[in-house]
């Protein structure tokens, strides 16, 4: 993480203390749409219904850093279902989110950088797997651990990101402080990344030959609010954007194909 400015007097080092054992319910409300293009045309893929989670989070351990780790348990999940959703896709939903309730995972927070995993079923269906990391890997950021230095309003800063798995994407993650009050902190981020172009991954190649491509982008925007006091945030929304451009060179004409995924999270913590 580096430190891009500084920002405006005056200034104070900020770090998250939650206090050991302490809870949080948080729920997360998660909601997509997909768009596929090609041959210059658009065509938008059926609705599906947007989620609701509710995550219950207690602090397990604390550093003299600031670090924390936490375990936490996905307490319930509702279905919010658009007019105009098709019965059966509903249906399909339901029952590929019924085993969540009571899934376990673990985290952590703090200056050595942020992990979120969950402890998924080896059945799970690998577009179910994929989209439950997604939103994984969406939300370790949103408790991303400020810099060590003291800041102040308008500062700047910046965290290179490393791409893993089948289709690694590099970017940066870049974040402002938009206001300071006591406990209270807000800040707005922008995180962008992009892969190279690389083999379409197995499960997703129609050619024999293995000769499909495929390039990976997303831009990931919104604004988090924070209490020093808690350790996931008290709010946060965020939209996001994947867009994933696939080829196939060695056909006549050569295929391509555009899929673009926008999605949109929203957390907010439940005071009891």
């Amino acid at each position: 993480m580096s430190l891009v400015t500084k920002g405006r007097e005056p200034r104070r080092q900020l770090v998250l203390r939650p206090q050991l054992g302490s809870k949080q319910i948080v729920t997360a409300t998660h909601s997509s749409s997909v768009t596929v293009e090609t041959a210059g045309r658009s065509h938008p893929a059926p609705p599906v219904p947007a989620t609701r989670m509710t995550f219950i989070i207690q602090v397990q351990s604390l550093s003299l850093e600031g670090d924390a780790r936490y375990d936490f348990t996905l307490d319930a999940v509702d279905l919010l279902v658009q007019p105009g959703t098709a019965e059966r896709h509903v249906d399909e939903v339901r029952q590929s989110l019924a085993f969540l309730p009571g899934l376990t995972g673990k985290g952590t927070a703090g200056r050595h950088g942020n992990t979120l995993e969950l402890n998924l079923p080896p059945q799970l269906s690998p577009e179910r797997r994929k989209e439950l990391l997604g939103i994984a890997k969406a939300l370790q950021f949103v408790g991303n651990p400020f810099p060590q230095e003291a800041i102040g309003l308008g500062a700047r800063w910046e965290q290179p990101l490393y791409g893993s798995g089948p289709v690694a994407a590099h970017g940066t993650a870049s974040f402002e402080l938009t206001s300071m009050d006591g406990v209270r902190v807000g800040t707005r981020f922008l995180i962008q990344q992009t892969s190279k172009s690389q083999p379409v991954p197995p499960e997703y190649q129609t050619r024999p030959d293995a000769s499909e491509q495929m390039t990976v982008r997303s831009q990931t925007q919104g604004e988090t609010f924070f209490r020093l006091d808690r350790l996931w945030p008290a709010s946060t929304q965020m939209e996001m954007r994947v867009q994933a451009d696939l080829s196939a060179e060695k056909e006549d004409p050569p295929r391509r194909l555009r899929i673009i995924t926008d999605v949109k999270i929203r957390l907010e913590e439940k005071i009891v």
